[in-house]
């Protein structure tokens, strides 16, 4: 905080708060946390994310809400039964009632100074909308991804009605909202097509954790345990989801057979099973799949591989993605190859912290692996570009610096 500014009470609306100590995203965490430590007093509605794998939360029975401190943070842990297996209806019936939840939550705690939401899923903007006008003050609104564009694009959401709906919602939150934070610079540029004030903008990317992801920091023990000790080893950590559009990494392994590479994808979701079964088929001993771990594991596991992947499926809208496990890499001093014709293209090469292939080319994928691998003083070179580019631009503290002057610029509005 600026020695000239005033504290702010910030309730922050967030369907997935995690902390390290989970494999999903920490992006509310390490925001609040920063918060706090600048004087901020935060108050975070959420969900427990032990739902995501279990359907559960780990509380009593029939105890709806139970608050917690957590490092400073004031979280609010709504017991709403949510896993990411349920079925498409169940998941949607899922977001409906914590969007009610959220809302009633928001409506009984004491009256803030801004509420600030964080998408997805969308209709998480009702609860800090709402909350917002109850409380009359300014409603700032967070974007992880484009809604309801990208689930349209890649065909999970059908229905002409519901996609009509989601896009009334969109633009009502938008002309709700004081100020809206994007992630990255397509998606600045996609809602300034449409219309929005560039100054009603402000761009916040996903940040490398730079005292968690370090150069040096190697789990000793990992190659040996997976029999990877003379194998280059490229490593994709995150979503098995059809927007991952991870067949490119079971035909580049297949392309890859009798060279040093292996491929080793950790994390899990609905694409997973599939993809297994068909390595399996495919005899594939360079590709290996993993379960997700916590990100204080993940560390160690990054630093044993020689690059990363940042891969997604060939969908236009996901270009204007900004995935944290990009930033996770830069920041342990990985080289990154991804498959983004966007802005994490341009990121890369011009830093020359990795290198570019276009999406649904898999044989390119497995050429720029088996170059890479022929070449440890490039891998090098780029590994201290990408830890440079993370310190120089995606600290955690800078976005936590930008995300307090937009909510102050909220206020103030």
């Amino acid at each position: 905080m600026h020695p000239e500014t005033t504290p702010l009470d910030v309730l922050y609306f967030h369907q997935y708060f995690a902390t390290r100590r989970r494999s999903t995203a920490t992006r509310s965490y390490e925001l609040a946390r920063r918060l706090v430590d600048r004087g901020h007093r935060v108050t975070i509605v959420s969900r427990d994310t032990r739902m995501l794998e279990t359907g559960r939360d780990g509380r009593p029975p029939g105890r709806l809400v139970a608050r917690e401190w957590v490092e400073g943070i004031d979280v609010l842990f709504l017991n709403v039964p949510y896993a990411n297996r349920y079925p498409t209806p169940v998941r949607l019936a899922s977001f409906a009632a914590f969007t009610i939840a959220a809302a009633v939550a928001g409506a009984l705690e004491r009256r803030p100074d801004v509420v600030f939401a964080s998408s997805t899923p969308l209709t998480i903007g009702i609860s800090g909308l709402a909350t917002a006008r109850l409380k009359r003050v300014p409603f700032v609104f967070e974007i992880r991804d484009l809604w309801p564009a990208v689930p349209v694009e890649l065909g999970a959401l059908k229905s002409k009605p519901a996609v009509r709906s989601a896009e009334w919602l969109e633009r009502r939150l938008y002309e709700g909202a004081e100020k809206i934070v994007v992630l990255s610079e397509g998606a600045q540029q996609d809602l300034e097509r449409r219309g929005i004030p560039s100054e009603k903008l402000s761009l916040i990317p996903n940040a490398a954790d730079l005292d968690v992801f370090r150069p040096g920091i190697v789990d000793a023990g990992f190659r040996a345990r997976h029999g990877l000790e003379d194998r280059f080893v490229a490593l994709y950590a995150g979503s098995m989801g059809r927007g991952a559009g991870l067949d490119q990494l079971v035909d580049a392994a297949v392309a890859l057979q009798g060279s040093r590479v292996t491929i080793v994808a950790l994390g899990d979701g609905g694409e997973r099973p599939r993809l297994e079964r068909r390595a399996r088929e495919l005899g594939l001993g360079n590709l290996l799949f993993l379960p997700p771990v916590a990100k204080d594991e993940l560390t160690g596991i990054v630093g044993a591989a020689d690059v990363t992947l940042t891969i997604f499926a060939p969908y236009p809208i996901l270009e204007t993605n900004s995935p944290n496990k990009f930033f996770d890499s830069l920041a342990a001093g990985k080289p990154v190859v991804v498959n983004l014709d966007g802005w994490l293209r341009r990121l890369v090469e011009e830093n020359d912290a990795g290198a570019w292939v276009p999406t649904g080319k898999p044989e390119t994928l497995a050429g720029v692996l088996a170059e890479l691998s022929a070449a440890p003083e490039r891998v090098e070179r780029m590994g201290r570009n990408a830890r440079a580019l993370a310190e120089r631009e995606f600290s955690r503290d800078l976005m936590a610096e930008r995300l307090e002057l937009t909510l102050e610029q909220a206020i103030s509005s």
